[in-house]
């Protein structure tokens, strides 16, 4: 593939994404039926992924006008309409999409209310999502980054208020909706969202809800070589949440959806990467391995854990290490910080090896900014066929947007 597409590109694996999303599924439905899964766009939108998530039944899990309309070119009946920012004109297309609608702001009910005024026969969808506040054993905040509260979501003293707003508009409250994205991805932070959202549809007798969406941010779809000791399973999650809401008579009662919007946890051993080596290089006491590839393909979220890999090597060296040496694999940006991975044994690679990287299918199609270099192209290996779903980014793929 390197002699066709040159380097560097990702291989996507459709029979993979497929096998996550059922797995994850199934992990629910085989205990209970009325689930739904919402695919998350931002991981990935890829819109060859996009069209795999749809066939399988998956609902668009979206947050922007830019993902909303994605999915809608790509003909999804079903959309999740989620995000920090509802322009007014994008709220009103969701609608049109019949899109179930989370508000996440106090202006997003004023114009929802207003629109209701204005079209009292539209049926809306429409949801609340909460400020759930995640944390450990030891009372310490598990929120992503570390940060003591997240932003997103309406905290539990502005509910009175919202819900007051949108029923006296005549308005039912469709949906809950507790994503709190965790540094751990542990079970227990579903335990307390799950919980949450229970409560607080008690305390405001939301009878209406159909839709019970815990979010997502969960662990899963390993790439080969990840160390999974302690890790949960789709299943893990499924029986936490299972277990509590079954305690409740409303739940078992009214029945209402299960809405799960993986992201990760279904799309990261889908692709992997692969760039070749240029140079090996020692400055000092550090050794370099520079390739043509980018730690902004790979992880540009800039975490510091090395992702799988193994080498593919082409010259095979009769010349054996007599000491271990440790190389950084870095890029081919002019940033000191594109670093791809950090103190591995690269002992014997050679020039015009190639590196392959594992577990880089989230954040990385949605995130790569065109950086230095062309974005890389993307193939789909399926039954032993290769086909080109993304191309490699050319000059005039650069300018169109611009004026010249």
């Amino acid at each position: 593939m390197r002699n066709e597409y040159g380097t560097p590109f990702y291989v996507m694996y459709p029979a993979r994404f497929r096998r996550n999303l059922n797995a994850f599924l199934n992990a629910f439905r085989n205990d209970y039926e009325r689930t739904i899964l919402g695919y998350s766009f931002k991981t990935n939108y890829l819109p060859a992924l996009c069209e795999i998530a749809k066939d399988e039944g998956c609902y668009a899990e979206v947050v922007s006008e830019m993902e909303l309309e994605l999915a809608n070119r790509l003909g999804f009946k079903n959309i999740i309409f989620n995000g920090p920012i509802k322009k007014r004109y994008v709220i009103e297309k969701a609608i049109k999409s019949n899109a179930i609608i989370n508000l996440d702001a106090e202006y997003e009910v004023d114009y929802i209310c207003k629109y209701k005024k204005e079209h009292p026969d539209a049926e809306l969808s429409i949801g609340l999502r909460l400020n759930v506040q995640i944390q450990d054993e030891e009372g310490n905040s598990t929120i992503q980054c570390g940060l003591r509260h997240g932003r997103f979501g309406f905290p539990k003293d502005m509910l009175s208020q919202i819900v007051n707003k949108l029923q006296n508009a005549g308005i039912q409250i469709c949906s809950l909706h507790g994503h709190s994205s965790s540094s751990d991805r542990a079970v227990a932070n579903y335990m307390i969202i799950t919980e949450y959202m229970l409560s607080v549809r008690e305390e405001f007798q939301l009878n209406d809800v159909k839709y019970f969406d815990i979010g997502g941010g969960f662990f899963g779809a390993a790439p080969e070589g990840m160390n999974l000791f302690g890790r949960p399973t789709y299943e893990d999650y499924s029986l936490a949440v299972l277990d509590i809401v079954r305690k409740d008579p409303w739940f078992i009662d009214t029945k209402p959806y299960i809405i799960i919007e993986p992201g990760s946890s279904v799309v990261s051993n889908v692709f992997e990467y692969y760039t070749s080596i240029y140079q090996l290089k020692t400055i000092g006491s550090k050794h370099f391995v520079v390739v043509d590839g980018s730690v902004f393909d790979v992880k540009p979220t800039m975490h510091t854990s090395n992702l799988p890999f193994s080498v593919i090597s082409f010259n095979k060296s009769d010349s054996k290490q007599e000491k271990l040496e440790l190389f950084d694999v870095v890029g081919s940006t002019c940033m000191e910080k594109d670093i791809i991975l950090r103190d591995v044994d690269l002992s014997n690679v050679n020039n015009s090896d190639i590196l392959q990287i594992r577990g880089v299918g989230a954040y990385t199609i949605s995130l790569t900014p065109t950086f230095i270099n062309y974005l890389a192209p993307v193939l789909s290996v399926e039954n032993n066929s290769v086909e080109l779903i993304r191309k490699r980014q050319i000059i005039d793929d650069v300018l169109n947007i611009y004026k010249l």
